[in-house]
């Protein structure tokens, strides 16, 4: 499939770039700056990566990521709104505050992130996911990702491909989470996984059991 990634030039989303193309998709890196994006997407070292503007980023994708900081993800949704209309939006997006240095979750008034920009933007598809992988392990490639996805959407379609998306990255199992009002706990919890990397000087992620 070809993925467009909104804020391409961040850790995550270079991160889910060069794993997406590793997995044989295309890939168009976003920025503001096409020039920067073009720069990530050359530093990349990868065929299947190119890189442009955020509006050529969603236009070109089949699945738009959105990888921006949080403060910023409602604004590049409707920013791109006319080229991502109808295709599916995977949002990454979590609401962190840092209050002392300790990071605590942000609860929209929406209730997340992911289901603010569904009811801002009803014509696009959207999902949420990928919250929950570290962007280091993700973008350094000698990495061995083992991590599980929660996954979450209102509309089945954009979550069976969102799901194909993440199930082609070699370590990753994609994860069915229900509904988009699910978004509020998931990304809720990525403040918590924050706190135990920095205590334990680790890249923690999470793994559900039980579930074959």
């Amino acid at each position: 499939m070809r993925v467009g990634i909104l804020g391409g030039t961040g850790p995550a989303g270079r991160g889910v770039g060069i794993r997406a193309a590793l997995a044989g998709h295309e890939v168009m890196l976003g920025s503001r700056n096409e020039a920067k994006a073009a720069e990530a997407a050359r530093g990349l070292g990868h065929e299947r990566i190119k890189g442009s503007d955020n509006h050529e980023a969603a236009a070109f994708g089949d699945v738009v990521v959105l990888s921006v900081p949080w403060e910023a993800a409602m604004q590049t949704a409707v920013e791109v709104e006319r080229e991502a209309r109808g295709k599916v939006l995977m949002s990454m997006a979590n609401a962190v505050a840092f209050i002392d240095g300790k990071p605590e979750p942000v609860v929209p008034s929406s209730g997340s992130i992911a289901l603010g920009i569904q009811a801002r933007l009803p014509t696009v598809r959207v999902a949420a996911s990928m919250h929950h992988v570290p962007a280091r392990s993700l973008y350094e490639t000698d990495v061995k990702l083992d991590f599980d996805v929660l996954t979450c959407s209102d509309d089945k379609g954009a979550l069976d491909r969102v799901t194909e998306l993440v199930r082609s990255i070699d370590g990753l199992r994609p994860i069915d989470a229900g509904g988009l009002h699910n978004a509020s706990a998931i990304e809720a919890l990525t403040p918590l996984l924050i706190a135990l990397n920095s205590r334990y000087k680790a890249r923690t992620g999470i793994r559900i059991i039980g579930i074959d």
